[in-house]
Order: structure tokens, then sequence, then C-alpha cells
């Protein structure tokens, strides 16, 4: 394996490797950080790089591998954060010019815990302003780009982290979601992306959505999300919102076990959408994969959303100012803003009371019928989104006044429940697909080990964009 080449190995590949001193914390270190130095102004992947530290990290790494006795979990790994998580020796911009030359007084807690696992951050990664938009586009520069195609996005708001770890950028990246933030980019790029149970992870960043606002692990193989979950889960006394029980052990999950008898609800449209045929077909191949390793699956619908909810649809300006609970206090860094965050911010003026209190209570009717529901199952299966990923130039959805094709996500962060983007395959178009497996309530080991089985039915590790080999041509004969 030639140097350049490290960049395509899994967390775990790259743990055994330093466990049989087959390869240095910084020489791994190294070649990711000057892969991001090419790459990055293609792909505006991560706002900010951090050679220094990260480099200091992998030497400390590397004293800790060279001395005998039990490692960090992450130890050596490079990984990458979304830019709405603090830290205090790097900018947190949130995406925004109004918080360029923003540092937060302490670290998120994720940021904490991936530092004492020896994990090496390598910098922070590309978000719209406030995680505002399912693109990502703000006023720092070029949009982020899909590296399977260029013209195409990346997704959002965690796009940044998918764009990373599709073009081998770090491993390992954290992400946010509040409506779906993990999933899209996950699905565009060809990554997997977990949205754990509400509170299972400390959440203590831009917390724009208190409710629905979740972190998790963007990789390139279910284990090493596993990996990431087992580092960041866990009770923290700075998240009131988190969950107060020890986590399972992620790692353990992912034992091969038999499925013969698991229930698996399945719906190709939520009994209402336009999708995709290709993607429909997606969804129909997995059920056909899970129904050969036993399961049980069947038709079922979730709950709808009741209309109204005092006037506000769906990603308009308003949804976002209720839901993401903006104040309108930027009057002075007004032209700093985007104009989809001038939007939000001018609809958060001109909420009522009323209405905002009406869109609650709905809410939460909403989020118990569908607890409800995850009850009479183990496991559901969906689409994604209804498309592929979008070109960059075309318009956001929320200004061609149509249905937004990710409407099959913020259901499971309304109700906490645990979601993963699964990659399955490739479009026509030559853009990946993905299936989406959600759980009931705190079973996040489950959906990781149901997303375990399809992974290894049908694995995708080994397929990378085009641009991710030629800067590493050697790479297919390698692995």
């Amino acid at each position: 394996m030639s140097f350049e080449e490290v960049v395509f190995l899994s967390a775990a590949e790259l743990l055994e490797r330093y466990h049989r001193r087959e390869l240095s914390p910084v020489e791994v270190t190294q070649v990711t950080l000057d892969r991001i130095g090419r790459l990055n102004p293609v792909l505006n992947a991560y706002l900010a790089i951090d050679r220094e530290g990260a480099l200091a990290a992998a030497r400390a790494a590397e004293q800790t591998w060279a001395q005998p006795g039990e490692k960090p979990l992450l130890c050596g790994v490079p990984i990458s954060i979304k830019d709405l998580l603090y830290t205090t020796w790097l900018p947190t911009t949130h995406g925004s010019l109004v918080f360029k030359d923003y540092y937060h007084s302490m670290n998120s807690p994720v940021v904490d815990r991936l530092l004492a696992a020896g994990a090496c951050i390598v910098g922070k990664t590309n978000t719209p302003e406030f995680g505002l938009l399912d693109i990502t586009r703000n006023r720092f520069g070029d949009d982020c780009r899909n590296p399977w195609h260029l013209e195409h996005t990346a997704g959002g708001s965690s796009g940044g982290a998918g764009a990373a770890v599709a073009a081998g950028l770090a491993p390992l990246a954290i992400g946010t979601d509040g409506a779906g933030s993990i999933r899209i980019p996950s699905f565009y790029t060809g990554c997997f992306g977990l949205k754990p149970t509400f509170g299972r992870v400390p959440h203590d960043g831009w917390k724009g959505a208190p409710h629905t606002s979740h972190q998790g692990p963007m990789t390139r193989t279910v284990r090493d999300a596993a990996l990431i979950m087992q580092a960041v889960s866990g009770p923290d006394d700075r998240d009131a919102l988190c969950l107060g029980e020890q986590p399972p052990d992620f790692l353990a999950a992912l034992r091969p076990r038999a499925l013969a008898g698991t229930k698996i609800a399945m719906s190709i449209d939520y009994g209402y959408m336009e999708v995709d045929a290709e993607i429909q077909q997606s969804v129909l191949d997995a059920s056909a994969l899970l129904t050969s390793l036993g399961c049980q699956v069947f038709e079922s619908h979730p709950p709808r959303r009741e209309a109204g909810d005092g006037g506000i649809d769906l990603l308009s300006p308003e949804e976002y100012a209720y839901a993401l609970l903006i104040k309108p206090d930027f009057d002075e860094h007004f032209e700093d803003l985007t104009d989809y965050g001038r939007r939000v911010m001018e609809a958060a003026r001109e909420m009522p009371a009323w209405k905002f209190s009406q869109a609650v209570r709905r809410r939460e009717a909403w989020s118990a019928a569908v607890r409800r529901w995850s009850e009479t199952f183990d496991y559901f299966l969906a689409p994604v989104m209804s498309e592929t990923a979008p070109r960059c130039d075309d318009p956001p959805v929320y200004e061609q006044r149509r249905p937004w094709p990710g409407n099959f996500l913020p259901i499971f962060n309304q109700a906490g429940l645990p979601a993963a983007s699964v990659p399955f395959g490739f479009h026509s178009n030559g853009l990946p697909l993905a299936v989406q497996i959600a759980g009931r309530s705190g079973d996040d080991a489950g959906v990781l080990r149901l997303s375990a089985a399809i992974e290894a039915a049908r694995p995708w590790a080994d397929r990378w964009p085009a641009l991710a080999t030629e800067a590493a041509p050697a790479q297919r004969a390698a692995r």
C-alpha cells in the first residue's frame, strides 16, 4: 500500500494497523491534511483546517501506541466536526459571516469526548448558515460540492461532513440533524449516517431546534459509526435533555445475529409522496433482501402531520423561525446574513404567540402518534429522499414552491427515534442511492445492527468517486 492510499482505510482498519505498527498516526494525519489541501478548494468541504492541532494530537497518539496498555477508542484517527459545534481553539462560524471570528469559551461535549478518545480533529466542516438549508451554501464561498458529480450539491446541512468522508478527507465525521441534516448528505454522497435517539449524544453546540436537534456519525462503514457512538454517547451535565441512562455496547451489537422473525414496516412513499422510480425500487430491493434474511416485511405508512399548524408550512421561513426558535436580534449584522437567513429572521419578528403555541401543540400530538405507531414493529424501511442530489445551480426547493423531497426525514426528529441513511447502490444518473432504516426509541444499536446486515449483503465501502481515485490512482489495486 502506497503512502497516499491510507486515506481509503476505515477507522477500524487504521486502528488495526496502528496496533500492528504498520502505520503511524502522524503519517496518516499528514496524508489526510495534504489531501484536504489539494481537494478542499474544489469541494469546499471544510471551513477551517487545523494542521498544527491535528498533528500535535497525532504525535501524542503515536506516543500512546508506543506504550503498553489499553488505548483510547479513536487513538490517532483523523476526524472532522461540523462547524455548528463549539470549539475553543477554532472559530465556530455557524456558516455565517456574523460569527466569522467567534471562539466559544467551552467545547461542545462531543468535542471533548473525541479529544478524550484520542481522535485527531483535522478541521470543521462546511454548513449552510445556522444549518438552515438542505444544501450547503453560505457567504464564505462556493457551494459545497458532491465528490461524485461536482455540479451537484453534497446536501445539507452537514454537507461538508458528507463530502469530506466521501472523498477521503478523513474517515470519520460528526454531523448534526434537526430535520434530516445527517441523512440528506449521507444519501447524496454515498456515506453511512446515523441520527441517534434524541438525547443519546449530549448536545451543547448550536441548537436552534432544542427538541429535534441531534448529533451523530457520518462514516464509510457501519462499524466506524459504532466506534463514534461508543466514544461520544452517554449522559452529560451540560445537556439537561440528554438521556440519563448509560448507552449500550454499540460494537458488541454488530456481532452477527439471526434476523428471523424481525418485524419491519415499509413504505415507499408514506402514502402520499411522489418518489423517483429508481428510489422506490431501491426500497423494494432492500425489502426483498431483508426478507431473504428472515425478516417479516409489511407495508405501513406513518401517521401524517395534521394539516394547518397555525398556517405554518413545512420548511417555510415561518417553519424555520418556529422550529429553530430563532431570535430576531441580528439587526446590526442583518446585511451579513444570507438571503435565506434574512427571510427566517424577518418571519421570526412577525410570528404571533398564538401561532407558535398552536404549532407546538400539534407537533407534540404528531410526535406522540408516531411513537405509538413505531411500537407496532421492530424497524421501519423507507426512502431517505424522493430525489437524488440536485445540481448546485438549481433554485432551492423553498423558491420553487413545491414539496420538499426530504419529507421522509423530520418525522423521526420530531419523535426522537433513531434513523440511518444506508447506502444502497447507484442511480442511473451516477449518483448514490440509499435507504432509510428507523427504529424504536433507544434502539440505536438495533438500527446499527440491521444496517450492518444490509452492508454485509450489499457492501459499498470500496466504491469511491472518480475525483477521489484520481488523487490516488493506485488505490483500486491496493484494496
